[in-house]
């Protein structure tokens, strides 16, 4: 196609409009030529005030997407919202993804090409800054770029492009999406949620971008497969364990249960020198890792036999002085005797003998009962009666500097 008709359609606000298809007939190019074509194309593209029609590129793929989803008869009912969302976006096939990539870069180039460029104020950019700098959100590229835009270069122009190339990365990351879901199902329920998972994985997939080289002749898929899986098992690393181990202790460790798992296939368990010897590693350095596996238990779950009590009841405070000496001075058997005065004998005496005061040893209900004559039963209820009376705000004044 001639860079005559490459230009030929119209688009609002004065820019010309450019069919990414139109693009890809010109960026195919061998290799060695492509850094030529490229800046070529951009002294054209910013003299024709042209811009990437991303929008149409943008409706051909959710057309083919959808034609995808009906004939593929997608499940709708169990999927989460997001995962769903991914399903309707068409993924990349080899040949999308070396030409995504060639778009990419056609771009950057542009950029480059322009913002190293001095000025009539003589402010141009650095190139390995330029590169930097364009691995940034599209706010903060037009923050940097010089106040008046190279001789040549229409500056309005220049702010489209460069939010153009800002959504040309966006669509690039939409036809990976399906890599991280790929990745973040292998690595469910290991302590953290999977939606931060996403989050990191989808973060990493602009990492794969800016370091993708289409001219190696690999796919992106399996460049960026790298990134993502490097990404979630960090997070994991990072965020799985209340206490935090280093990652390298965490690969070892994963190393070691891959051994322990092989010996026990084997029907043995394996000893701290066989796994070293297995791993080529000292036979300390096993010892070691294998300690850090201990896991942190909550305070607040139950302690075994304790019928509903909490681990961290059962924990000694340390601020706390122990009672013998938080009692406040005086004498704790003449104040009781004072407290208990005014009871009824009989109710003075089952309090005594229940509880072991004055000396005695402490005795049971039925014991008491014998005493009276009475059932066990009704010596509960006087019990019960002593301990209301003594609860009475007049007597509780009385013991409160014991019980405090």
């Amino acid at each position: 196609m001639a860079l005559p008709k490459l230009f030929s359609r119209k688009q609002s606000k004065g820019f010309k409009s450019v069919l990414v298809k139109d693009l890809d007939q010109h960026l195919d190019v061998a290799t060695d030529r492509f850094p030529a074509l490229a800046r070529r194309l951009a002294r054209q593209f910013a003299r024709h005030r042209a811009l990437l029609d991303l929008a149409d590129y943008r409706l051909s793929r959710r057309l083919e997407a959808a034609e995808t989803a009906d004939s593929a008869g997608m499940a709708r009912s169990n999927a989460a919202t997001y995962t769903l969302e991914v399903r309707r976006l068409v993924p990349m096939d080899r040949e999308e993804e070396f030409k995504m990539a060639r778009r990419h870069e056609f771009m950057q180039r542009v950029l480059v090409e322009f913002l190293t460029q001095r000025g009539p104020a003589g402010d141009g950019l650095a190139e390995d800054a330029v590169w930097q700098l364009l691995r940034q959100p599209a706010a903060e590229i037009l923050a940097a770029v010089p106040a008046r835009a190279p001789r040549g270069v229409d500056a309005e122009w220049l702010a489209a492009w460069i939010g153009t190339f800002e959504e040309l990365r966006n669509l690039y990351v939409e036809g990976a999406l399906h890599i991280v879901l790929g990745t973040v199902h292998r690595y469910r329920g290991l302590g953290v949620d999977t939606a931060d998972l996403i989050q990191e994985g989808n973060a990493s997939l602009f990492q794969a971008i800016d370091g993708f080289d289409w001219r190696r002749d690999v796919r992106f898929r399996t460049y960026a497969q790298f990134w993502v899986q490097q990404a979630v098992l960090k997070m994991l690393y990072n965020h799985a364990r209340t206490v935090r181990v280093p990652i390298w202790v965490q690969k070892v460790l994963g190393k070691i249960r891959r051994v322990q798992e092989a010996g026990r296939r084997e029907g043995r368990e394996l000893s701290h020198a066989e796994i070293a010897a297995e791993l080529d590693i000292p036979v300390e350095k096993v010892k070691w890792v294998l300690e850090s596996r201990r896991h942190a238990v909550s305070l607040d779950a139950e302690a075994a036999g304790s019928e509903g009590a909490s681990l961290g009841q059962s924990l000694p405070d340390d601020r706390l002085e122990p009672v013998p000496e938080s009692i406040s001075p005086g004498n704790l058997g003449a104040t009781l005797e004072a407290a208990m005065a005014d009871l009824p004998d009989r109710e003075r005496h089952i309090l005594r003998s229940r509880f072991g005061l004055g000396g005695e040893e402490p005795r049971t209900l039925g014991e008491i009962a014998t005493d009276y004559n009475i059932t066990p039963e009704r010596v509960r209820q006087l019990q019960n009666a002593a301990l209301a009376r003594l609860k009475k705000p007049a007597k509780l004044k009385q013991l409160r500097a014991f019980v405090e």
